[in-house]
């Protein structure tokens, strides 16, 4: 006789109360059926068992007043089970009487501690998704002023590369789909997303500091199915904290900084949940303030720490329960971000300038989600408008004399950009054969002004172009499941999208581009602790015109890229043993770069043809107290078939920024002391030598470093205590090889890490 089992794994912490057979207020997220049923648990007091395990078939979203044996059958739906009653409050789950002969759907174990992503743009537990997606979740050691951009927590991630001119003026790569150091006008070959919003476009990464986050999900490779142009490398989306619409919480967190022969720095952050109407209406805020202690010093102008920042943000969401089935989040985010100088230094931690070079980065996100159900189908529409303002100045002394202007000379780059994106998508996740369409518009007005600012005079604008860009698009994927092992993924989007461009003294140009991005996936399911993958998958970035850029061409040609992936997820002993991992090959067509011309302005070329193959490799190891986590990047990018434009006439064709090898390995200890919780752990990370551009009289070696982090903490109630480290080992070998575009080529440029760095952050939940 099989024993009745109450599902131990995910509803031992639900707390047996009275028999309620009169409706109630219900609020389960989608998710998986044994993570909803502990939910269901939690909420009503019922207890729900089944005799062995419970599957993770997928669940809808239940938000309403109903009775719970009514949320029970809408969880169980699909699933091939039904609930008897057995007493008050006790439920057994049982196979459901076949109403026809099918195919079995797959029984895969749950696992209790179940990461639902949104990968797919649907509902998905991460062991399920059959391609190669990282999730991370900010922790305590990684809440310190040193390590607070999306930037610095990507740095420990497989196939990941950043820039590091400076806050607010960094670029991501991911799956080695790097084009250029430099800024320029061509679209991110990474997409940012906000929740559901996409933010970026033809942007540097705005420095948003992660308070109140719950995740982030990285997507490596082409995402052009579903994320559209521009998602040539892949996807970062950032998935703050949502409204509780029934409990009141809050936190509060105090940093102090001390940079090694640097500045004193610090920050403080703020969150507060807020019902308004107790499970109809809350407002989440969360507001932060920090400053930078700098550590670059002007031998010139005599002074000490020129490169001190300061940051002040403020996140508020307001979620709206306005029917049983249907609800919405309305968001803005706001960020405004001063940099006092640049970063890069001529020799250890110094330089000499003429002139300061501040750097402002002010970013406004206006957001709208909506998501419901319409009969048994998903709906989800997202409507965000983004502005985002960033300007640089540059010492441009050295130009005086030859430009014929007074010095000191400066140089202002002044960019601004207005997005508008919708989209509207159906979605079953539980069908037989799960599937979502949609429909996405996108509108991005770009404008960019730059001017020389003489000593004494006013500005002399140089370049003054304003950019409208518009893609429409239709897109679906679908999933074919062969017997319960085998399935296979199809997707397909079709676009159109169009360029106009207006510059000072020149006729209004016009481009213009439609194609379609497909993909196709094949994944086998041998248990529930692993899945391996084949996929292939393709993205577009549209051209556009480019009047100062390639004087072969007005216009710079679309670059697209398809690739081939071999991925793999897999858990050992009972998820003590986790080993990722993906080999892939890539073949990239008419690659779009930035570079920096002979007159010291950037204009975008297309270089030519690249390819790259590689692995990428993670792992996680746990014997208790200790956990170990690796990853490993190879991979050998190059630019095989250059463009005259491209000027790579050496025989180094890497491509810009991208090192052919790169790892870490972090090492956490977790267990009690005197009764309270203690954590620390230790990181190191290598990345290997990279060069800066395709151009041989820019090729700066750069990379080559090891970097090391320390930390520590505790907590005691509602109180957390933590001490970090950052870059223990101090090490001051150039991280990027550029900084100022007019003395690049005279002096050698060097872009040293943040020297060794104590943190200590207090928090409290409330």
């Amino acid at each position: 006789m099989v024993r009745f089992a109450l599902s131990a794994a995910v509803i031992a912490s639900g707390c047996l109360s009275e028999a309620r057979a009169q409706p109630r207020q219900i609020d389960i997220s989608a998710g998986t059926l044994p993570s909803a049923l502990a939910e269901l648990s939690k909420q009503t007091g019922v207890s729900v068992g089944l005799a062995g395990t419970i599957p993770a078939h997928p669940t809808p979203s239940i938000h309403g007043r109903m009775e719970p044996e009514a949320a029970l059958r809408r969880l169980l739906k699909g699933s091939g089970l039904q609930a008897v009653s057995v007493g008050p409050n006790i439920w057994r789950m049982e196979p459901a009487p076949a109403k026809m002969p099918a195919v079995p759907r797959p029984l895969i174990i749950a696992k209790p501690d179940d990461i639902i992503v949104i990968a797919r743009k649907r509902d998905e537990p991460l062991r399920e998704v059959p391609i190669a997606v990282t999730v991370l979740r900010p922790d305590f050691a990684q809440a310190t002023a040193a390590h607070r951009g999306v930037h610095d927590l990507l740095a420990f991630s497989e196939g990941v590369v950043t820039t590091n001119l400076g806050p607010g003026r960094d670029r991501i790569f991911l799956r080695g789909v790097a084009d250029s150091a430099f800024n320029g006008s061509t679209q991110s070959t990474v997409n940012l997303f906000l929740d559901e919003a996409r933010v970026s476009f033809a942007t540097p990464d705005p420095d948003l500091r992660m308070v109140d986050i719950d995740r982030i999900e990285v997507l490596r490779g082409p995402q052009g199915t579903l994320y559209g142009s521009g998602a040539l490398g892949g996807i970062v989306r950032i998935m703050p904290n949502k409204p509780d619409l029934r409990h009141w919480t809050g936190l509060a967190a105090m940093e102090t900084t001390k940079v090694a022969h640097g500045g004193f720095g610090g920050a403080g952050e703020a969150v507060i949940n807020a019902p308004i109407l107790s499970d109809r209406v809350a407002v989440r805020i969360a507001a932060y303030a920090d400053q930078g202690g700098g550590w670059i010093d002007d031998a010139e102008r005599r002074r000490q720490n020129v490169n001190r920042s300061r940051r002040f943000g403020t996140r508020a969401t307001l979620g709206w329960q306005f029917a049983d089935t249907w609800h919405a989040d309305l968001g803005l985010t706001a960020q405004w971000l001063n940099v006092r100088d640049s970063q890069y230094a001529f020799h250890r931690l110094e330089r000499s300038t003429a002139l300061a070079e501040p750097h402002d980065n002010d970013f406004l996100a206006a957001t709208a989600t909506v998501q419901g159900k319409v009969g048994a189908l998903d709906v989800t529409s997202a409507t965000a408008y983004v502005t985002h303002e960033f300007s640089s100045i540059f010492d441009a002394t050295s130009q005086a004399g030859l430009l014929g202007y007074a010095a000191p000379l400066a140089f202002q780059d002044s960019r601004q950009l207005r997005l508008g994106t919708q989209e509207l998508r159906l979605s079953d996740a539980v069908a037989t054969r799960p599937w979502v369409v949609g429909a996405n518009v996108l509108q991005a007005e770009n404008t960019l002004r730059d001017s020389f600012l003489p000593h004494g005079s006013s500005a002399v604008e140089v370049t003054s172009q304003h950019n409208d860009s518009l893609e429409v698009a239709l897109f679906g994927e679908a999933t074919q499941k062969f017997g319960a092992k085998w399935s296979a993924t199809i997707g397909a989007r079709a676009y159109l999208a169009r360029a106009d461009n207006e510059q000072s003294g020149r006729a209004r140009q016009h481009a213009s581009k439609s194609g379609l991005t497909p993909s196709i996936n094949l994944s086998w399911h041998p248990d529930g602790h692993a899945i391996l993958w084949v996929r292939y998958a393709s993205a577009v970035r549209p051209g556009g015109i480019n009047p100062n850029g390639d004087p072969q061409s007005h216009s710079f040609r679309s670059d697209d890229l398809k690739s081939m992936e071999f991925g793999w997820r897999i858990a050992l002993a009972n998820n003590r043993i986790r080993l990722n991992g993906s080999l892939f090959g890539l073949r990239w067509e008419n690659v779009q770069s930035d570079i920096l011309g002979t007159d010291n302005l950037i204009r975008t070329i297309n270089a030519g043809t690249a390819r790259n193959v590689g692995t990428e490799l993670s792992g996680m190891f746990r014997a208790e107290p200790f956990t170990l986590e690796t990853n490993l990047t190879l991979q050998h990018g190059r630019l095989y078939r250059p463009s005259s434009a491209a000027n790579a006439l050496s025989d180094d064709t890497r491509l810009p920024v991208l090192p052919d090898y790169a790892g870490g390995l972090k090492l956490s200890y977790n267990r009690m002391f005197a009764h309270l919780p203690f954590h620390a752990f230790m990181s190191v990370r290598y990345t290997g030598p990279a060069r800066l551009s395709f151009d041989p009289s820019l090729g700066r070696p750069m990379g080559d470093f090891w970097i090391g982090d320390v930390g520590a903490d505790i907590s005691k109630g509602n109180w957390k205590v933590g001490i970090t480290v950052a870059n223990f080992l101090d090490q001051r070998e150039n991280s990027f090889g550029f900084g100022n575009p007019f003395t690049v080529r005279s002096f050698d440029q060097r872009t040293p890490f943040q020297p060794r760095t104590l943190s200590l952050r207090v928090e409290t939940h409330l």
